[in-house]
C-alpha cells in the first residue's frame, strides 16, 4: 500500500443503484490513469448494492467502502469526503459512467495549468438509441482569476435571462481543500439543488478555472431518478439555498444578491409547480401555497427578483407575484 497521497479521490454516492453499479465501478477501476483511490459510499441502500461494493473491495485495494444509515445525497458525499486523501477530488453517481480516458484527461490537464477546478461535458444516455453528447457551455481552455470574474461571475447562480453556470457535481474536478470545505457545509437536509449548493461557491473561490472540450462522463437519465419522480418538493428548500448562497459568497460583489434571488425564484416556482402532484383538492393546495409565499424571504425574493421582459424567469415570477395558481396548475398537467 503506497504511503503517499493518490491523485484522485473518487467518491461515488450508492442507493438503489444495483442494475447499474458495477458498470460504474468497472469503469473506474479500469481507467488508464490509476493513481486514485476509490470511495463508495452505500447510503443505507436496502438492495444489493452493499454487498457489490464489499465484493470489489476484497478484489482491490484502491477502495474504501462506507456504509452508513440512510440520510441523503449531501450526506453521502460528506462521509466520502472526510476520509479522502487526494489531492483532487472526481464525483460520479453511482448510476453513471466514465470512458476509461476519463481521469488521464483531467491529470494532463491538472499537470499543464495547476487548476484547482475543471469542468467537462457529458453525453446524457437514455439508451443506446436515445443520447445525446453536451459540450461544456464555455469556450475550453484556462480562465484564471480575472477570466472568471469577467467572463463567469455574472451568471454564476442565474442572470437575468435564466442561465447559469452548470450546476452539477458529476464532470467536475476539484482540488480537495476547494470541495471539502463547500461540501461540508452544505444543510444536509436539501434534496433537490444539492449540487448546486456545492458548485457555484467553489466556482467562485477557483484561482484557475479550466474547461476541456472532452465530453467523457456518461450520465444515465433514468424516469425514477428523484428530480422525475412526481411527487411535491419540499418548501424550505428554495430559502436554504439561497441563505447558503448569502453565507458562502459574498453578496457585495457584482450582482450577486439579485442573482441568488432569482434563482430562489426559479427554485420555488418548481415547487409549487410540483404541489398539484399531492392528492389533494385544488383549494386546500392553493391555501398551502398562499401560506408558503408569503414567507419573509419568499416575499422579498418574489418582489426583488429581475429578469428580462418575456423569458421563463420573467413569467414564472409574474405568476408567482400575482398569485395566478390555477395557471401554473394548467402547466402542470402540459410537463
Amino acid at each position: 500500500m503506497q504511503n503517499r497521497s493518490p491523485f484522485f479521490s473518487v467518491i461515488v454516492p450508492i442507493f438503489g443503484v444495483e442494475k447499474y453499479l458495477p458498470q460504474c465501478i468497472n469503469s473506474i477501476l479500469t481507467q488508464t490513469f490509476n493513481d486514485f483511490e476509490l470511495i463508495l459510499v452505500d447510503d443505507g441502500s436496502k438492495d444489493s448494492c452493499p454487498k457489490i461494493c464489499d465484493d470489489f473491495a476484497k478484489n482491490d485495494s484502491r477502495i474504501k467502502v462506507i456504509h452508513k444509515e440512510n440520510g441523503g445525497l449531501v450526506s453521502a458525499r460528506q462521509a466520502g469526503v472526510e476520509i479522502a486523501k487526494g489531492e483532487y477530488v472526481a464525483c460520479i453517481d453511482g448510476d453513471d459512467w466514465i470512458s476509461s480516458d476519463y481521469l488521464s484527461l483531467f491529470a494532463d490537464a491538472i499537470k499543464a495549468t495547476g487548476a484547482d477546478v475543471l469542468c467537462s461535458g457529458a453525453v446524457w444516455w437514455t439508451n443506446e438509441n436515445d443520447n445525446k453528447t453536451v459540450i461544456f457551455p464555455l469556450e475550453s481552455g484556462l480562465y484564471e482569476k480575472e477570466k472568471i470574474k469577467k467572463e463567469i461571475f455574472s451568471w454564476l447562480i442565474e442572470d437575468k435571462n435564466g442561465r447559469y453556470f452548470p450546476n452539477n457535481l458529476w464532470a467536475k474536478v476539484f482540488t480537495l481543500e476547494v470541495y471539502k470545505q463547500q461540501q461540508q457545509l452544505i444543510n444536509t437536509f436539501v434534496k433537490i439543488g444539492e449540487d448546486s449548493a456545492c458548485v457555484k461557491p467553489c466556482i467562485y473561490r477557483a484561482n484557475k478555472l479550466m474547461i476541456l472540450p472532452d465530453c467523457n462522463y456518461y450520465y444515465r437519465q433514468i424516469q425514477s431518478s428523484m428530480t422525475k419522480k412526481k411527487k411535491a418538493f419540499d418548501w424550505n428548500g428554495p430559502e436554504i439555498i439561497a441563505l447558503h448562497f448569502e453565507q458562502t459568497i459574498p453578496m457585495n460583489e457584482v450582482d450577486f444578491q439579485q442573482q441568488v434571488y432569482r434563482n430562489c425564484v426559479h427554485n420555488l416556482f418548481n415547487v409549487v409547480l410540483s404541489q398539484f402532484y399531492q392528492n389533494k383538492s385544488y383549494k386546500q393546495i392553493r391555501i398551502d401555497m398562499i401560506h408558503e409565499i408569503e414567507r419573509p424571504y419568499y416575499k422579498n425574493a418574489i418582489r426583488h427578483a429581475k429578469f428580462s421582459f418575456g423569458t421563463k424567469g420573467w413569467f414564472a415570477c409574474m405568476l408567482l407575484r400575482n398569485k395566478f395558481f390555477f395557471l401554473i396548475r394548467i402547466l402542470n398537467r402540459f410537463r
